[in-house]
């Protein structure tokens, strides 16, 4: 007879995640289901501030871009606003007002002064940007405003291209 080595059994180790281990030994801990309820518990507190934020921001806009101010000091100005929007639109139910502000913002970035071609477009943008402001999430509605917007942008390149 032979003395072959006895078989060996193979003994499985069930590992536990480290996120499950990490959760355990911290209190407080939270499954992920539960912590994007409470973030969006949170932001629809934060939601109605941010839209009156908003709100004012388009009041500025409206004020600045009438006033009799410097060029260059208006362009910035109205720059400075239109990212302002930018950054409160977490608040919006969609992003065509974040797209429209960030249009404005290229186009007023683009600009050399504020000539009635450019002001033609701030005015257009500063409208899109009223008209997609606290309204619902429709993209029969937002598609062509921000297809117009996109046109302007190009359109103003296209000339700027032609002039330098």
């Amino acid at each position: 007879m032979t003395d072959a080595p006895a078989a060996s059994q193979v003994r499985k180790i069930r590992m536990r995640p480290r996120l499950a281990q990490l959760m355990a030994e911290k209190s407080g801990g939270m499954y992920v289901a539960e912590a994007l309820k409470r973030a969006d518990a949170t932001l629809e507190t934060l939601r109605e501030p941010s839209l009156t934020g908003i709100d004012e921001l388009i009041v500025a806009l409206d004020a600045l871009l009438a006033a009799e101010a410097e060029p260059a000091a208006r362009i910035e100005g109205l720059y400075q606003l239109a990212a302002n929007i930018v950054g409160l639109c977490g608040a919006e139910r969609n992003v065509a007002v974040q797209v429209a502000a960030r249009s404005l913002c290229e186009l007023l970035d683009e600009a050399d002064g504020l000539s009635p071609s450019i002001l033609a477009g701030v005015k257009v943008h500063i409208a899109s940007i009223k008209l997609l402001h606290r309204a619902a999430d429709n993209p029969a509605l937002q598609g062509p405003i921000l297809q117009g917007l996109a046109s302007v942008l190009e359109k103003r390149r296209a000339e700027s291209k032609a002039q330098g």
